[in-house]
């Protein structure tokens, strides 16, 4: 079952343990979070809100940054090139920047599509967002979101950059979003087109990727 928790804790890989670290002032589930400039932000949560928090590895310590201008749920929170994007979630389509000098939100241009539990990735200086609702890519120098080849699955879907390519991991069978999908696709950025993989072994949904070692 999904609830909200503040719960944090941190895997450590040469004791094969996981320890608890400071709990979030924010209960959070179905929300955003990226590491920025040697620290970790979440964003949102299930209720939908605007509470940004900012851990610091050094100190141990969350502390919240200036709030959103609107609340979010599902949305997508990413770095790019130095600066971090809050991406959509459900019933928007608006975007904002945080600008760190002054602690300040700002909007930029809004998405095409409503992207919610998205999966989100950065490739080439660009953001590419995929869930059931389209598939986009945002240029931040033309502040422009552009509309791609559209790849028919189902909510929570991961995506991620790898080898040139994005990966789109998991997720909901369309003609069930609560079942969970062994599928993968692989998008060519050039050809701006979709390849099935093989299948995973186990199917996935409301999961995590991410690619080490790379």
């Amino acid at each position: 079952r999904c609830e909200n928790f503040n719960h944090f804790e941190v895997f450590d890989c040469e004791t094969n343990t996981w320890n608890k670290l400071s709990p979030m002032s924010k209960e959070r589930f179905s929300f955003g979070m990226t590491t920025w400039n040697g620290k970790i932000y979440v964003s949102g949560n299930d209720a939908g809100c605007s509470i940004v928090e900012e851990y610091s590895p050094d100190t141990k310590t969350w502390k919240q940054i200036k709030s959103m201008n609107e609340a979010r749920h599902a949305n997508n929170l990413i770095n790019l090139n130095g600066e971090m994007y809050a991406i959509g979630g459900a019933g928007t389509k608006t975007v904002e920047k945080y600008n760190s000098s002054t602690n300040t939100w700002y909007f930029v241009a809004s998405l095409n599509n409503e992207q919610n539990n998205s999966g989100c990735a950065v490739y080439d200086n660009k953001i590419y967002i995929l869930s059931e609702n389209g598939f986009e890519v945002f240029d931040s120098n033309s502040n422009t979101w552009q509309n791609l080849t559209k790849l028919d699955i189902g909510l929570a879907t991961e995506l991620v950059s790898f080898n040139n390519k994005l990966w789109a991991v998991g997720g909901g069978e369309n003609e069930n979003i609560d079942k969970a999908s062994k599928s993968m696709f692989e998008y060519d950025i050039i050809n701006n087109s979709w390849q099935k993989l093989p299948d995973m072994d186990v199917p996935r949904i409301w999961h995590c990727s991410v690619i080490v070692n790379y």
